[in-house]
C-alpha cells in the first residue's frame, strides 16, 4: 500500500522558520508589514518544505486571484494572433499572473466580462479590432473589472495599447510620394474594422493634402486569397497607378501575386508597401517594403499596463500609443520622370 504524503501547511512552515503561522499567512499575501529577513527565512522554509500555497483561501483573503483574462472579441482571421497570444500570456507569467483566454462575438462581450468577473480573475486584456463603443458603454459592462484594450481607440479616454494608424499610414503614403510617385492604389483591411477606417481615411486624406487624386481602392480580408482578390478587382477598372498599399503583408504577398498574372513587374511597373513586416516579407520575391508593427512590444505593454493598474488602483487611465518604423526592402522604386508621366492602364 503506498501511503499518501503529507500535505504541508502554514503552521509546518511557520515551525520551520520560526514565526507565527499569522507572519507566514502575511508574507504569502506579499503584505509589506513582513520584515525583509523574516520574509526570506519564511520563503526559504516553503522551499524546503515543497510548500504550495492554497490558492483558494489567498483568494478569499485578499480577494485577488493572480490570474488575468484576454478576451478577443469578433477576431475571424487569427493568423499572427497565436504569437500575440503566446507573447501576453509570457508578459502574464512575468508578473506573476497566470492569463486565461476567452473569445467572444461582438454580441457576447457583456456575457464574457459577467464571466470573467464571476472567475475572480483581477482584471482583463481585450482585443476587438471591430469593437466600435462608448466609454460609458465599456465602463458599465466592466463593472468596475480593470480593463485594458489591446486597440488603437483614439475616440477613447479608457485605458488601450496600439499603434498609431493615421501616423503609419501617412508614413507610408508619404514615402511612395517621395519617391514619385502620384497614382497610389489601396487594398486597406475592412472598413467596418478600426484600423480599416484609419488607414483607409490616412491614404485618402494624405494624397489630398499633396494636391493628390486618390488612385483606385478595393477593401480585403486579411488573407492572402483577399489581397489577391482586391488586386484583381483595380486591375479590372482600368485606372491608372504605380503603386499600392495593402493593409497587411500577407494582403500585399497576394496583391503581387495577381500583378505578375497581369504581365506587371514589381517594382518595375507597380512598387508594393505592406503593413506589419511579418517574417515572410523579408523572403518573398522582391523582399517587401512594409511598415514595421512590434506586435511583441504591444502585447506585453498592454498586459504590463494592466497589472500596473492591479498594483495602483487610483491611477489616471491613459492612452499608451506606439509608432512604427518603415522598412525598406525591394518591393518600391524611386520612379523617373517618364515612368510617373505614363502610369500602368489595364
Amino acid at each position: 500500500m503506498v501511503l499518501k504524503k503529507k500535505k504541508v501547511t502554514i503552521r509546518d512552515v511557520a515551525r520551520q522558520a520560526g514565526v507565527s503561522y499569522q507572519t507566514v499567512s502575511r508574507v504569502l499575501n506579499e503584505n509589506e508589514s513582513v520584515a525583509e529577513d523574516t520574509r526570506e527565512r519564511v520563503l526559504r522554509a516553503m522551499q524546503a518544505l515543497d510548500f504550495v500555497p492554497n490558492r483558494i483561501a489567498q483568494m478569499l483573503t485578499t480577494n485577488r486571484s493572480h490570474t488575468l483574462e484576454l478576451i478577443t472579441v469578433g477576431v475571424s482571421h487569427a493568423g499572427r494572433f497565436a504569437s500575440s497570444i503566446r507573447n501576453m500570456v509570457l508578459a502574464a507569467k512575468d508578473s506573476g499572473y497566470d492569463l486565461l483566454v476567452t473569445m467572444a462575438d461582438i454580441d457576447e462581450l457583456g456575457t464574457a466580462l459577467e464571466n470573467a468577473a464571476a472567475r475572480l480573475v483581477d482584471g482583463v486584456v481585450m482585443y476587438a479590432p471591430s469593437l466600435h463603443i462608448s466609454d460609458e458603454q465599456m465602463l458599465a459592462m466592466c463593472n468596475g473589472m480593470p480593463l485594458v484594450r489591446r486597440d488603437y481607440v483614439p475616440g477613447s479616454r479608457l485605458a488601450w495599447v496600439g499603434f498609431d494608424q493615421v501616423y503609419a499610414t501617412r508614413m507610408a503614403v508619404e514615402y511612395l510620394i517621395a519617391l514619385g510617385h502620384r497614382q497610389i492604389a489601396a487594398i486597406p483591411p475592412s472598413l467596418d474594422l478600426i484600423n480599416g477606417h484609419w488607414r483607409y481615411t490616412t491614404w485618402k486624406e494624405t494624397l489630398q493634402k499633396h494636391g493628390l487624386e486618390p488612385g483606385p481602392m478595393c477593401e480585403a480580408k486579411y488573407t492572402y486569397r483577399s489581397g489577391y482578390e482586391a488586386m484583381q478587382q483595380i486591375i479590372a477598372t482600368g485606372a491608372p497607378f504605380t503603386a499600392v498599399l495593402a493593409g497587411s503583408d500577407t494582403m500585399a504577398i497576394g496583391a503581387m501575386r495577381a500583378l505578375r498574372e497581369n504581365g506587371l513587374r514589381i517594382p518595375d511597373d507597380v512598387s508594393v508597401l505592406g503593413f506589419d513586416n511579418a517574417e515572410v516579407s523579408a523572403f518573398v520575391e522582391p523582399p517587401l517594403t512594409t511598415i514595421d508593427f512590434d506586435f511583441s512590444q504591444q502585447d506585453a505593454m498592454a498586459v504590463r499596463y494592466l497589472v500596473e493598474i492591479l498594483h495602483d488602483p487610483e491611477m489616471k487611465l491613459h492612452q499608451r500609443i506606439l509608432l512604427p518604423d518603415l522598412v525598406v526592402r525591394e518591393s518600391t522604386r524611386h520612379l523617373d520622370a517618364d515612368t510617373r508621366d505614363k502610369p500602368f492602364r489595364a
